[in-house]
């Protein structure tokens, strides 16, 4: 309060200092805003997950889609990348605008070490009728995961038989006999030509055995040996093009991998470093999911027959839930009061049971514990099970979701170290 004596000099001096707090008040409201999206942006770039209401909120808001788009994927991080995909797919058609500019990523992403990075970039270009998706689908034939080889045929057989036809026919002697009878398939499509094979033939059963019944195999066969008798009257219809060539296959890119430490079930820290010079194999995995118990078998052949050139780490997730598909959360709980961290119990009762599972199933390779997903978030580990492949160098290859056989594994690996015979 200034009273009728005050100095003239302290009143303007308390104006004056009103009128900065009116000023700074003012400026406080005008940059809080982007001030907390500065911040939410640094901290979603730091985070080794990706949350998806803050990068929708992140992308609604940005004044350039495109730049901050890009900044995302460039995080090489790959659940950053999955965002940036899904939302281009989702997006594409609405915003041409935008497909335009984030044309090259896409083309990009389609070659990307994630398979679900992959397969939602070409559905994306595919959407749009990109020139390049046939190109692409072509270099999937080659690649040494059979599921990627699969999506490369079910583009391809979109396509006219006169580009697609002698590129598919090539697979009829694909190692993998789901790929030859989707090759079939396709045949079948653009000739109209039946020789009685069907994809149900090489259908994996309900406990993921990959054994095909003998009769089946030999319905295959004898379909194979047709459609080679077909070709040798018909290939004259079907001119070599420039497709097959131009394709290369394979992941374009390796992405950085990062240290980590993790315990055994025993208690003792184990860090990826101590694997230093051979190829990692990452394996998500919990005791309660079914497609990872079928998978570990085929696990521990592959450790046993490839030890000197491959490390498994099988990295379990107990203590996390996930949603099954009616909507029920999966696992067990159980409340064991103090030291109660985990929502499927303490780490000493995950430790135990991962334990007692990993004895009793005869598990030739180190498993580890990651209760609090402070790993697999990484790697979007929660979609079970989770593979990871790494190079001798310490770069991620390939992340993909869902079981392999052994030869399908094996066949990766020799990409990145073949054996002593062929090296």
């Amino acid at each position: 309060m200034i009273t009728a004596g005050a100095h003239p000099s302290a009143h303007r001096r308390l104006k004056w200092l009103l009128v900065l707090l009116v000023v700074v008040g003012s400026a406080a409201i005008l940059f809080r805003k982007p001030i907390q999206e500065a911040v939410l942006l640094r901290s979603f770039l730091m985070s080794d997950s990706a949350s998806e209401p803050a990068f929708i909120a992140l992308v609604e808001r940005a004044k350039d889609r495109f730049a901050l788009l890009l900044r995302i994927w460039n995080t090489k991080k790959i659940p950053h990348r999955m965002q940036v995909v899904t939302y281009l797919k989702d997006n594409a058609g609405a915003r041409p605008d935008l497909y335009r500019r984030d044309e090259l990523l896409l083309l990009s992403a389609a070659m990307d070490v994630d398979a679900s990075v992959r397969e939602l970039a070409l559905a994306a270009l595919a959407q749009q009728r990109h020139l390049a998706v046939p190109r692409l689908a072509a270099a999937l034939l080659r690649d040494a995961d059979p599921e990627m080889r699969l999506l490369g045929v079910q583009y391809l057989r979109k396509q006219d038989a006169s580009t697609a036809l002698p590129l598919v026919f090539n697979l009829l002697d694909d190692p993998d006999q789901r790929v030859v009878t989707s090759a079939d398939a396709a045949l079948r499509k653009w000739t109209g030509q039946d020789f009685g094979v069907r994809m149900t033939h090489a259908a994996i059963n309900s406990a993921g055995d990959t054994n095909l019944e003998p009769e089946n195999i030999k319905i295959i066969q004898e379909g194979v040996q047709r459609w080679k008798e077909w070709w040798k009257s018909h290939q004259k219809d079907y001119p070599a093009n420039t497709l097959g060539a131009a394709a290369r296959p394979g992941p374009a890119e390796r992405l950085p991998m990062e240290d980590f430490k993790l315990r055994d079930p025993k208690g003792k820290p184990v860090r990826f470093s101590d694997f230093k010079g051979r190829i990692v194999l990452l394996n998500f995995w919990t005791t309660w999911c079914p497609g990872c118990v079928q998978e570990i078998p085929a696990l521990i052949e592959l450790q046993r027959r490839n030890a000197p050139r491959l490390m498994i780490l099988g990295i379990s997730l107990d203590g996390q839930t996930e949603l099954d598909e009616h909507g029920h959360v999966a696992g067990t709980h159980s409340d064991s009061g103090h030291g109660q961290d985990k929502a499927n119990g303490t780490v000493a009762e995950i430790g135990a049971k991962v334990e007692q599972f990993v004895k009793g199933n005869g598990v030739n390779y180190p498993v580890l514990l990651d209760p609090n997903n402070e790993v697999g978030r990484r790697f979007n580990g929660g979609e079970l099970p989770t593979n990871v492949l790494i190079d001798s160098q310490g770069y991620v290859r390939r992340r993909f979701n869902g079981g392999r056989n052994v030869a399908a594994f094996e066949a990766m690996i020799d990409e990145l170290a073949p054996p002593k015979a062929e090296r």
